[in-house]
């Protein structure tokens, strides 16, 4: 039988737990584990060997036998949940089974959480729930009691240096696949990085340092990314449209693509807000490692031209305030806070006059 997980990532827990799965499928799963750690391509490689298809046709949301639930904005609604439910009574199509693809499960506010609770008590024999949460420990611990967890890990930087062969890649990585790859393939990301690590070495060294305009630097790029998000699901859209002769067929298949491209780019939107805040906070934990002596852990030597033993600055105590300030913005994204009121205050924090070098 052929492996449905051997051109991912190495996750070899989760993948010897999800092979043995497919030879009886019980009711649900859990993938959990951190961000970047390939949980949605191995979630869409199950779902796609649950349904005997090819990858394609999970990845692309056509298959009609798959069903897949997933944020808008900053939770999934109850009104999505409560079509999920109802979506429990149709028979399979096409496979012997339904797969229900459920994604940042931890997002599931009280009532949808609720709706979904009743779903897994009362689950119809053709259906397999998969759940995919970066955040399990949040998600009701009725729901995690009635799912079986596959558990994610992040990936080591030889993992991803050998999945990307680009070792500068699989260094700034810490241990997210996406990122590894996009850094590996995409130019513009590679400068969007390059932007956030410019904005946190001002935010320590330039009098003239503006905050408000660093934020708005940053709100940019994240918008940007989105847009690029969406045209990249649009392309998918026009890709597969010239072969649908029906109309109805090809009005179902356009409202579904323009209602994934507004999830996407919103999801690309934020994740890319997170990685700006968590890129500032990799700029200032390398300082801090410098000055405390510790060089062999710096994380990333040189990707922006500004090395960390080039502009180790300010004393240790200002570097540990900063890493403070950062974790005091990414929670905040975490918790919805508007993202340009908290990247304003994070950098009207972290701004200071030039200060002495760091004391070892």
């Amino acid at each position: 039988m052929t492996d449905q997980f051997a051109d991912l990532p190495e996750q070899p827990e989760a993948a010897r737990l999800l092979r043995a799965a497919l030879a009886d499928p019980v009711h649900a799963y859990l993938f959990s584990g951190p961000l970047g750690s390939g949980k949605r391509a191995y979630a869409d490689r199950f779902a796609a060997a649950l349904l005997g298809s090819p990858p394609g046709r999970v990845t692309a949301r056509t298959h009609p036998d798959l069903f897949v639930l997933e944020a808008e904005g900053a939770g999934i609604r109850i009104d999505d949940a409560r079509r999920l439910r109802r979506d429990l009574h149709l028979r399979p199509f096409e496979a012997e089974r339904r797969v229900y693809l459920i994604l940042d499960a931890h997002l599931l506010r009280d009532e949808s959480a609720n709706a979904l609770l009743k779903s897994l008590e009362e689950p119809p024999e053709y259906g397999v729930f998969v759940l995919v949460s970066d955040h399990a420990g949040r998600m009701l611990e009725t729901i995690r009691s009635r799912v079986a967890t596959i558990p994610f890990r992040r990936f080591s930087q030889t993992a991803l240096e050998r999945h990307t062969g680009d070792p500068a890649a699989a260094r700034a990585a810490m241990g997210s696949l996406g990122r590894a790859l996009e850094l590996a393939s995409d130019e513009a990301a590679r400068e969007r990085r390059a932007a956030y690590r410019a904005a946190a070495r001002a935010s320590m060294f330039d009098p003239g340092f503006d905050p408000a305009a660093a934020a708005a630097e940053m709100l940019a790029a994240a918008g940007a990314r989105a847009k690029a998000e969406a045209a990249r699901v649009d392309a998918e859209l026009a890709e597969l449209v010239v072969s649908v002769d029906d109309d109805r067929e090809r009005r179902a298949l356009t409202k579904r693509f323009e209602e994934r491209a507004k999830r996407q780019a919103r999801r690309a939107e934020w994740d890319e807000l997170r990685l700006a805040v968590d890129t500032v906070g990799w700029w200032y934990r390398d300082r801090l490692a410098v000055g405390v002596g510790a060089n062999d852990v710096v994380l990333d030597s040189n990707p922006a031209g500004d090395s960390a033993e080039s502009t180790v600055g300010g004393t240790v105590s200002d570097v540990v305030d900063a890493l403070s300030v950062v974790l005091d913005a990414r929670r905040s994204l975490e918790l919805n806070v508007h993202p340009g009121l908290a990247l304003e205050a994070m950098f009207h924090r972290l701004a200071r006059p030039p200060v002495e070098q760091v004391e070892s």
